[in-house]
């Protein structure tokens, strides 16, 4: 009785560590608007501008040749911080440069707060982080609970 109680306890072990080492696979192609609509139906999206090409060369310091696509949007009338950002990258060599990237953008914005602006608002970006899902990088710079059902949703969306 013991030595079968043994072998069911080492069978569920190796069954669960088999488990643990299972990797996502994610989609490839999914358009980066289906994903904004993803995002944005957690955000209020009339508020929200999407950024050209300029804009990420000059304010958030990024080059926009290391993605294959991109979108990002702020909040355009100054009633909050709030943000995201999608990357895709050409390749799955590219994606630590997109993630990296990404990070080096949020760091930029931590290092440039002023503390006197919106104080209020400070938590959304100090909390912000970046996420990745194969080929797409993506950050938000939102509150902790729309931060978690956005970041869901995104998994969901690009999960095969």
């Amino acid at each position: 009785m013991k030595k079968t109680a043994c072998i069911l306890l080492i069978l569920a072990v190796l069954l669960a560590l088999g488990a643990c080492g299972k990797k996502d696979t994610w989609r490839t192609d999914v358009p980066l608007s289906s994903l904004a609509e993803t995002v944005e139906k957690h955000l209020d999206a009339g508020s929200l501008a999407a950024m050209q090409e300029s804009y990420l060369k000059g304010a958030m310091k990024l080059d926009p040749s290391i993605f294959s696509e991109w979108l990002v949007k702020i909040n355009a009338y100054g009633a909050n911080i709030d943000e995201y950002g999608i990357f895709k990258a050409p390749d799955e060599a590219g994606v630590a440069a997109v993630r990296e990237a990404a990070e080096g953008y949020l760091k930029l914005r931590r290092d440039t707060w002023m503390e006197e602006y919106m104080p209020e608002e400070k938590p959304k970006l100090t909390q912000a982080e970046v996420k990745v899902c194969g080929l797409y990088v993506f950050y938000t710079i939102v509150s902790d609970d729309v931060r978690a059902q956005i970041a869901s949703d995104l998994e969901n969306a690009l999960k095969k």
